[in-house]
């Protein structure tokens, strides 16, 4: 029996290896091949203002901002089921976002954050990663809407070659609207009847009080915040100038369409890049600044996080005994 049991252990530790070594080799390949694809295209050096160079600093900073007000959400959001010290929600976070790194549309950021996890039912938790990513999402939609009315009507020579008019922007903020709404009604009105059975489910979306939901919109409008001000400062850095409002406004947009458009991990860069150059082309003829400085954003905001969470995939223990 004995003898059994330590086979299985290390069958289980085994097991547990590989899986980290799958995430491990899939994160780095996937970083160095992207870093080292944009290198041979794109001349960093030769591209920065150096007038702004201290504008890169305070970027890298930020990033530590930015994934230390995720990690207070997801303390927030996981607290009803297993309450967890800030320190288990920022390594979480950062596992996540090393396994979400190879993953389309980085849908496996919820994998990562529920393997830290000891008592909590997974799939409660994963539908509380998707409050915080819902919330997120909704805040980035509503930013891009109002974006584009500001530009097309104080800045309306912007969109005279863009295929965009008021009523298609008004119809997507009216139908967000509607479905983010129905669906709160609906889950709310349901979940105790038409989904008797999934009720312990449905509960994972509505187990907050008001002033709970408000703190994780709070920090959610505040990561949306700092992560549009790293783009603004990037932009200056690599000698994309125009009015705070203008530059702000194309961020929004630019976020906008790469937060609804699914990507695929061999085109994930490249949409963030064509993106960027379709809106930021109306105010500077530099593609290559205007690329540079989506790739720099990507590098530091989940490449450097992904490289950084991998130390704390290789102490979790995947696989139970």
């Amino acid at each position: 029996m004995i003898m059994i049991m330590s086979a299985n252990n290390r069958s289980y530790k085994v097991i547990s290896l590989l899986i980290k070594a799958l995430f491990l080799i899939f994160s780095f390949h996937y970083i160095f091949q992207k870093i080292n694809q944009a290198n041979n295209t794109i001349n960093f050096y030769s591209l920065i203002d150096y007038s702004n160079k201290i504008y890169l600093p305070a970027v890298c900073l930020l990033m530590f901002v930015n994934w230390g007000l995720e990690a207070l959400k997801w303390q927030l959001l996981i607290t009803p089921l297993e309450p967890i010290s800030y320190s288990i929600s920022i390594r979480s976070i950062l596992a996540g976002v090393t396994v979400s790194i190879f993953t389309p549309s980085r849908v496996g950021e919820f994998v990562g954050r529920i393997f830290f996890l000891e008592k909590a039912d997974k799939i409660q938790a994963t539908l509380k990663s998707f409050i915080g990513s819902f919330m997120q999402l909704f805040i980035t939609i509503i930013a891009g809407v109002i974006a584009y009315f500001v530009l097309e009507i104080y800045y309306e020579i912007f969109f005279q070659t863009k295929q965009f008019t008021s009523s298609n922007s008004a119809a997507l903020l009216i139908f967000c609207f509607i479905i983010l709404t129905g669906s709160v009604i609906f889950i709310y009105t349901t979940r105790n009847t038409l989904f008797i059975n999934y009720k312990k489910y449905i509960d994972a979306f509505t187990n907050y009080s008001i002033s709970e939901l408000l703190v994780v919109f709070g920090l959610s409008l505040a990561r949306y915040f700092i992560f549009s001000l790293q783009y603004y400062l990037i932009l200056n850095f690599f000698g994309v100038h125009a009015g705070n409002v203008i530059l702000f406004s194309l961020i929004a947009l630019t976020f906008f369409v790469t937060s609804v458009i699914p990507t695929f991990l061999i085109t994930e860069i490249a949409v963030r890049g064509a993106t960027a150059v379709y809106f930021f082309s109306t105010i500077s003829v530099n593609s290559s600044a205007i690329v540079a400085s989506s790739v720099l954003l990507w590098i530091i905001n989940l490449a450097v996080p992904a490289l950084i969470g991998s130390v704390f995939i290789l102490n979790l223990k995947l696989v139970k005994d």
